[in-house]
């Protein structure tokens, strides 16, 4: 009987994801992680909330100098605008600009047309049970170190 790579087969998905989100978004020159970024931010506005780069680390699990790099890239191409905090003048608060808002609207209805068809086949008892099994995992993983 062959052995089971539970962590190999969440991995190859996740890559799989990432390429079909990095070639959904490549004609407006944003990657995958970028779009994601674009939509953390935008939800967390509407909610009335500013959004720090520490947020962005946090958030999608990214070192500073990962987070650090994609935004220089994204303000280079117009999606975001770094302004100083109010409150404390070494936190740049993270804006989006028109263009952002924009393609955000359209990243929306991609993303939700995207899982729809990730979900396809499956029942809602399914999706129950995956959203349980990858809730455990993900909890396993917090239990590791380093994780």
């Amino acid at each position: 009987m062959k052995t089971y790579h539970p962590g190999k087969h969440v991995i190859d998905t996740a890559h799989r994801l990432k390429l079909y989100l990095d070639s959904t978004f490549v004609r407006h020159d944003l990657s995958g992680m970028q779009a994601r970024i674009l939509g953390f931010v935008d939800i967390c506005n509407r909610q009335g909330k500013s959004v720090y780069q520490k947020d962005i680390e946090t958030e999608f699990r990214i070192r500073r100098s990962s987070v650090t790099s994609v935004l220089n890239t994204m303000e280079k191409n117009g999606y975001i605008l770094r302004r100083t905090a109010h409150s404390d003048a070494r936190l740049k608060e993270i804006i989006l600009t028109e263009k952002a808002i924009r393609i955000n609207d359209e990243r929306h209805g991609l993303i939700n047309a995207f899982e729809s068809s990730l979900l396809a086949g499956m029942s809602q008892e399914d999706i129950s049970k995956l959203n349980s099994l990858l809730n455990k995992i993900n909890e396993n993983l917090e239990r590791l170190k380093g994780c």
